[in-house]
């Protein structure tokens, strides 16, 4: 009978020289910056030096969220004062009591006295530019946004108030385009969608976390390889999860390359990897 596999995670990564557990958390090594990426960070930055109103779109698991944190704590804090907000359910009145504390103002229950707290704080803001970011903006009701879209234009602030960041599904912005939204819809100045990364970054992305973590030749069987890219379907979030649990079976068992089987093992193992999965995409041309 065969030992069960031991899951002391640091003595899996200690047997295959690694310095810590592959496809864990994207470190500055294993993060793939594409050329979407690379365009989204371009419009962040225009949006929030402008004030502008920005949405980033994408699927499930294709690193919006990853991205815009990223750029976040790039921020340089003498410039730019970001406030993100990542509780999409808050109503109206509670959204501008989580805004008001997180500009450090003590917020209230008036509403009216959230708006002069509010107001205060951004004055003394000062030059610094406030960068307001909604993530899963989809999931925030109609009042919500239009408390948002309201403190904009603050005592008819032109320049806005603030840079706004919208981070959503790809529906957001079809939804946006009705007529309750339209008032919002007509202030963004740019849009831009993340899409699921092709063959060779997905490649690409498997040999990074891997060089991150110490293990710098190929792991992964060109059979498991071709599975996990097709599974995943080059979404990030899927890719890492389906990755990883296929890195602790092989690991477990005693195994130094990753083969089909244990690709196999994490597709029964990740319940949202697959069904989270798109098409797989074809790949570019650079003609």
């Amino acid at each position: 009978m065969q030992n069960a596999p031991n899951l002391d995670l640091s003595l899996l990564a200690r047997q295959w020289g690694a310095t810590a557990v592959p496809f864990g958390a994207l470190t500055p090594e294993a993060w793939l910056d594409t050329p979407p990426t690379q365009r989204a960070r371009t419009l962040l930055d225009q949006t929030a030096s402008l004030r502008s109103v920005m949405l980033l779109a994408g699927p499930n698991g294709v690193g919006k969220s990853a991205l815009v944190g990223r750029w976040v704590q790039s921020l340089d804090r003498r410039l730019f004062h970001p406030v993100v907000l990542t509780h999409a359910t808050l109503s109206g009145s509670n959204l501008l009591s989580t805004l008001t504390r997180k500009l450090g103002q003590p917020a209230v229950c008036r509403r009216d006295t959230n708006l002069a707290l509010i107001e205060a704080a951004l004055a003394q803001l000062d030059r610094v530019i406030p960068v307001l970011v909604l993530d899963e903006a989809q999931n925030y009701s109609h009042a919500s946004l239009e408390e948002v879209r309201l403190l904009l234009g603050l005592n008819l602030a032109e320049p806005a108030a603030f840079a706004l960041l919208l981070v959503g599904d790809e529906y957001l912005l079809s939804t946006l385009r009705l007529r309750h939204h339209r008032a919002l819809y007509s202030r963004i100045g740019s849009h831009h969608s993340l899409r699921p990364w092709n063959t060779t970054e997905v490649a690409q992305y498997l040999q990074q976390s891997l060089a991150a973590v110490g293990l710098q030749r190929d792991r992964f069987e060109p059979a498991a390889l071709h599975l996990v890219t097709s599974a995943s379907a080059g979404l990030p979030r899927s890719l890492c999860l389906l990755a990883r649990t296929a890195w602790i079976q092989a690991a477990s068992l005693g195994a130094q390359r990753i083969e089909a089987a244990h690709v196999q093992h994490a597709l029964d193992t990740v319940p949202g990897a697959t069904t989270l999965a798109l098409p797989p995409q074809p790949e570019e041309s650079h003609a």
